[in-house]
């Protein structure tokens, strides 16, 4: 069944955040409304595509309902709104609010979770109000939108000119996972608007509202672009069925400037966390290092939270490295082999298949050969290249036995080779978890949309 559904008011926007939940290997599929209760039972995700952007806002709201009522129960609905605000916003917020506290147990306090930023379009939310790359809507050629134009960016006065539900604004300044539980938990206003400016934010919003979920009971309506509705779904450990498994996890053994800039760009692109490493310490067998180290990368593996990526990086310079004793140096690609095998064989052991990473990206030629001994792999089933040096496979034996793999030395490529060889590893891993799901049948619905943009 179901675990989520994503109502959408166009049809581009309904596949991209499709594209969100099914990173984390959930089945998604986008229908017409017509069609959600016809896929609810094979698909992790319905994405129903309402095409109401341009309608009049009542019958905005009666689509909503209609969609709702057919596919629930659901774990989570999250409305996904345009990432510029234009559209039936306030109506049809309002809509999956009520259809939600409908439905619902008596007594159980459902709330809007409305986080409009996008920052990795350019749209961020500070001080309450829409930037679109870094300038208010009203001051770009939204204003002169011919179907929506922009007269305001503020966005409690957008939501008030179709819905008068009373709005609670949470400022980016507190928008720290520590701050947020508390204010999720208070307040009674059925609409929580989050300022955020990073990746980074959207995670913290979301792991606090699965916090005061838990605490309290209180279901949330996701509202947003498209990120913190996969965020506060994975958040709320809404998971896939079969074949379903963590984030990728990528290990980086190079201490070049070309693979410094190409994490940076990574991290610019998209949700990624960094577990950190230094060289000297990891020599140091009484420093510890090595122990906190391999308890954060476990934490940041098994995080409820939804990193697309977690990357363990070796921070350390090339001059620091050259300053270690020969043997230290000779050794190290070994330790942190060995420290990320230890990690992975504990997360087989403790919580099975499921914790294992999805994906594998290696950069550092003895620490592919290291890693690979250690997790007993056997073969490197070889695919081909991403760009030239940069290998695609899958490995043979090991917990990581059928796991896609990418392997790169660190002076290989330019600033976004690092991003392309991730790109395909995410496609491999999707096609690793379509034939996981083989035995099920796919439905396939033909949509139109109005509006592409």
């Amino acid at each position: 069944m179901a675990q989520v559904l994503v109502v959408a008011d166009d049809l581009t926007g309904a596949n991209a955040t499709g594209a969100r939940f099914a990173r984390t290997g959930m089945r998604v599929t986008t229908v017409t409304p017509e069609h959600v209760s016809q896929v609810s039972g094979d698909h992790d995700v319905v994405v129903a595509n309402l095409d109401s952007r341009h309608v009049p806002a009542e019958q905005a709201s009666d689509l909503v309902t209609d969609v709702v009522e057919a596919v629930w129960p659901v774990g989570l609905v999250v409305k996904r709104t345009d990432t510029t605000l234009r559209g039936n916003i306030g109506a049809e917020l309002e809509a999956a609010y009520e259809a939600v506290r409908e439905r619902v147990p008596k007594g159980t306090r459902v709330r809007v979770l409305f986080a409009p930023a996008f920052p990795g379009g350019g749209r961020i939310t500070e001080d309450g109000v829409q930037l679109l790359n870094g300038v208010p809507l009203e001051s770009t050629d939204l204003a002169q939108d011919p179907l929506w134009p922009m007269g305001t960016s503020v966005v409690r006065d957008i939501l008030a000119e179709q819905t008068s539900l009373a709005v609670r604004h949470v400022p980016v300044r507190r928008v720290t996972r520590a701050m947020l539980t508390a204010d999720l938990l208070s307040g009674d206003e059925p609409i929580v608007l989050c300022d955020a400016d990073s990746e980074q934010h959207l995670s913290d919003i979301a792991e606090a509202a699965a916090a005061a979920h838990h605490e309290d009971g209180t279901v949330w309506v996701a509202v947003d672009p498209g990120p913190t509705g996969a965020l506060l779904a994975y958040a709320l450990r809404l998971r896939g069925q079969a074949g379903t498994r963590g984030p990728l996890l990528g290990v980086s053994a190079s201490t070049t400037g070309l693979t410094a800039r190409q994490l940076t760009t990574v991290a610019r692109t998209g949700a990624v966390r960094f577990v950190d490493l230094d060289a000297a310490a990891l020599s140091d067998p009484g420093d510890g290092h090595a122990d906190t180290v391999a308890e954060e990368l476990t934490v940041q593996l098994t995080s409820s939270g939804f990193p697309d990526l977690c990357v363990l990086r070796l921070t350390s310079s090339t001059e620091q490295v050259r300053a270690l004793p020969a043997q230290d140096r000779a050794e190290l690609p070994v330790r942190i082999a060995r420290l990320v095998s230890e990690v992975i064989h504990e997360l087989a052991d403790a919580e099975g298949p499921q914790a294992l990473p999805s994906g594998l990206y290696l950069t550092g030629g003895d620490l592919v050969a290291s890693l690979l001994d250690e997790l007993g792999v056997h073969a490197f089933d070889v695919g081909g290249e991403v760009v030239p040096l940069a290998v695609h496979g899958h490995l043979s034996g090991g917990p990581l036995d059928g796991t896609p793999v990418v392997t790169k030395g660190g002076l290989v490529g330019d600033e976004i080779t690092l991003v392309e060889c991730l790109a395909k590893l995410r496609r491999a891993v999707q096609s690793r978890l379509r034939q996981v799901h083989s035995e099920v049948s796919e439905h396939v619905v033909p949509v139109l949309s109005k509006d592409p943009a």
